[in-house]
């Protein structure tokens, strides 16, 4: 796995932050951009798991598509994931850098969705 770092599941309350003048996307089961945001976060936490335990039981074949899938959502979410780690080691962020993080959350959700599918193939019945 190319990709490994701690869960910051808890520490991204802090996201409300970034919810200013962002909207939730249409469809969304979500009240609020801050809880779509951390939904996405959470979401992005639980995949890698999964993916790791796959991994870890050698229940996973031919990685070669699983693995382009993973990095293209790892590149979705990098200012996601850079929120997190900035919010959790307590280091202030501009204006701008928030706005980018707002920008990549749905782009991010999309990567999440697709990586998704592509593991329910391994899913047993």
């Amino acid at each position: 796995m190319p990709f490994s770092r701690p869960l910051f599941l808890f520490n991204l309350l802090p996201v409300c932050l970034l919810a200013g003048c962002a909207t939730v996307p249409a469809g969304s089961l979500h009240d609020n951009f801050a809880d779509y945001a951390e939904s996405v976060f959470r979401h992005q936490n639980a995949l890698i798991s999964r993916l790791m335990m796959l991994n870890d039981n050698d229940e996973l074949s031919d990685t070669d598509l699983l693995d382009k899938a993973e990095e293209r959502m790892h590149d979705a979410c990098h200012w996601l994931n850079e929120y997190a780690e900035r919010e959790s080691d307590g280091d202030s962020m501009s204006w701008r850098f928030k706005a980018k993080v707002q920008d990549s959350i749905e782009p991010c959700d999309h990567r999440i969705q697709e990586l998704e599918t592509l593991l329910g193939q391994y899913d047993k019945p």
